[in-house]
């Protein structure tokens, strides 16, 4: 099984891929802003050997198609769970901010998911810090 996951470098998000890194075999692709490239090595680092299973998709979920068109073609045909964990809660932020990463972020999502095409499973994980 091979999955591709958006906020990895989170609270939830770690707990999660010590468990899908568990499963032999599993291929675990995790969405990661490019700002955020210097967590993916850490998430790397914390997951010993697993962590070469690991691989670090740039990109944002603010972003239509998430990926580049380059890195879309790696994943599919190849992914069959995407968990989406991305999403902000700061009462400080705009509601045009909140929009734009929690609502416009998950629609991105599903038309990546839907893109992909193949019988993958969309599971959305959704907390309040």
């Amino acid at each position: 099984m091979n999955y591709f996951v958006t906020g990895a470098t989170g609270f939830i998000g770690k707990f999660l891929l010590e468990r899908l890194l568990a499963r032999e075999g599993a291929e675990v692709y995790v969405l990661i802003r490019e700002s955020s490239a210097g967590k993916f090595k850490d998430m790397q680092a914390r997951y010993g050997a697993a962590g070469k299973r690991l691989h670090m998709m740039a990109g944002d979920i603010t972003t239509p198609g998430l990926v580049s068109a380059a890195d879309f073609k790696k994943l599919k045909g190849k992914v069959d769970h995407v968990f989406h964990l991305a999403a902000v809660y700061d009462m400080n932020m705009s509601d045009e901010q909140g929009d734009r990463i929690n609502n416009e972020g998950t629609r991105n999502l599903v038309a990546f998911v839907n893109d992909l095409g193949g019988n993958v499973r969309l599971h959305h994980v959704s907390s309040v810090a």
